[in-house]
């Protein structure tokens, strides 16, 4: 069985894992030039980069790739741009926009702005290319929409009752976290590690949730991520009322 430890990877793991042979029905897309397209499309979008993070599993088999933009940010979190990939099949080719929350680093992802997949059949390698370079040209547009939600996250109270029906159905409904995180969570909620500005908030039970996510597996984070933040979305229908900061989860 794999350990946490086995997901975070350097870079020189991903460029030695050995690339599947192409075949009629499957194309595959090497890290590197994952890795080398999106570097360049960054560059070209005008970000500067501040970080590049791997993990993989399945030794490089399963990838993911995520890459901290400096000057796309605020006080609270920073523009990140991720991609997930595999040799073996398992994964279709993804990219998704997402934040890096600079008190604890942890991740949120948007699922809803231009997040594309495509699987290793057909042109993937010309596909790739020229949608990727577009879509990170258009981050900064997501990364204004991650703000405002969360905004929107730090107005809506959540009682300690609330949490608890949002984090069973998250679990029960969702399939978004297992018990793993469910105690990580817990604990968070009784003992917060960092101050997420908005105590009491959805806002910080998602950032407990996100929290809790750091260690999933290469294949489900990233889905994992945007099903989570399309949750909490969502959830802000439910909780209407503005925060009282004296109720807290």
């Amino acid at each position: 069985m794999e350990t946490k430890k086995s997901y975070v990877t350097a870079k020189d793991i991903l460029l030695t894992a050995e690339l599947p042979l192409q075949t009629k029905t499957y194309k595959p897309v090497s890290h590197q030039q994952l890795m080398d397209l999106t570097l360049e499309s960054i560059y070209q979008a005008g970000f500067e980069l501040e970080e590049e993070k791997y993990s993989a599993a399945k030794g490089g088999d399963v990838a993911n790739g995520r890459y901290v933009i400096k000057n796309v940010a605020d006080s609270e979190m920073k523009l990140q741009i991720g991609w997930q990939n595999s040799y073996d099949k398992s994964m279709s080719l993804k990219f998704a926009v997402g934040t890096h929350i600079i008190v604890c680093a942890n991740g949120c992802v948007s699922g809803d702005y231009g997040a594309f997949k495509k699987k290793h059949v057909g042109e993937v390698q010309l596909f790739a290319p020229v949608a990727i370079t577009e879509y990170i040209k258009q981050a900064g547009d997501a990364f204004a929409k991650m703000q405002r939600d969360r905004e929107l996250m730090k107005q809506r109270e959540v009682s300690r009752r609330t949490c608890a029906e949002l984090i069973g159905r998250m679990i029960i409904e969702e399939n978004i976290i297992e018990s793993t995180q469910l105690n990580i969570i817990r604990g968070q909620i009784d003992n917060p590690s960092f101050d997420y500005g908005a105590s009491g908030s959805l806002w910080e039970l998602y950032q407990h949730t996100t929290f809790s996510m750091k260690e999933v597996h290469p294949s489900v984070w990233m889905r994992n991520h945007i099903n989570a933040h399309k949750f909490f979305v969502d959830a802000m229908g439910e909780v209407s009322r503005p925060v009282s900061w004296e109720l807290a989860c």
